[in-house]
């Protein structure tokens, strides 16, 4: 099957359209310089002339982008998943959070990814919108939670990580596998990803740490205090635990 994906020079994205390609599924990137984001007549040409089965839309954009795309899958009978976020329920709001509480963002990033959501339910009933958790690769590079405790660990000479704050978060391939899992079995709708069975910050990092030998001071703290974790019993997501005992050998 032909799977459109907007937001190749991401995190998630390669990530996905490599284990769709496994898979057998033919991938089709948005390439923005060839297609403009702001230009309907183009993104109705482009959709319109590789005809897939599915479309990705991975990528950061404006919402009016992430509307009309929504709504050019519906009219042709394209199926459409957008990928949210956890950012769309505020630091005041603690989790775990299940798909019926409501997001009340306080950042510009998670207004933006709940305007999203909601333009995109309004003109396509049948989109599926999975929001995600923080992403987490095996090596330092990307946007990514390695890459960032990396970067922090080389600027300030040890990793500050909170007993109290339990993060929802997943290894890139683990979310790869389940929201192609989504994309073959699920109907539309609102749906969580997350890989963390109930770790705090301070045993993922620690975790990560060992898993990459040890370079960084780990030091614990009491704060933050918060639970950002997203609960979905539909989705079925490998926990960040195994990637831990698998780095073990046990």
């Amino acid at each position: 099957m032909k799977v459109m994906i907007s937001g190749m020079n991401g995190t998630v994205a390669p990530v996905l359209a490599s284990t769709l390609v496994a898979a057998g599924h033919t991938v089709i990137p948005w390439d923005r310089a060839l297609v403009p984001t702001d230009n309907r007549g183009a993104i109705t040409d482009f959709i319109r002339s590789e005809n897939p089965g599915w479309f990705f839309h991975l990528a950061n954009g404006s919402p009016a982008w992430a509307e009309a795309v929504a709504e050019i899958c519906v009219k042709k009978n394209i199926r459409f998943l957008f990928t949210s976020s956890v950012s769309v329920f505020s630091a005041s709001q603690q989790g775990p959070f299940t798909i019926e509480h409501q997001p009340q963002p306080d950042d510009d990033y998670g207004k933006y990814k709940l305007e999203c959501e909601t333009r995109i339910f309004a003109v396509n009933s049948k989109a599926l919108v999975v929001r995600l958790g923080w992403q987490i690769g095996k090596a330092p590079g990307g946007n990514q939670m390695v890459d960032y405790l990396d970067r922090t660990f080389r600027s300030q000479g040890h990793l500050v990580a909170s007993t109290n704050w339990y993060q929802a978060c997943s290894f890139l391939e683990d979310t790869a596998v389940s929201l192609m899992s989504v994309m073959e079995a699920f109907p539309a709708g609102l749906y969580h990803l997350d890989g963390n069975p109930g770790l705090n910050f301070h045993e993922i990092v620690s975790g990560l740490n060992r898993r990459l030998g040890n370079p960084w001071k780990v030091v614990p703290a009491d704060s933050p205090v918060q639970n950002n974790l997203l609960l979905d019993e539909r989705v079925r997501v490998i926990p960040i635990t195994r990637q831990f005992l698998d780095n073990q050998g046990k």
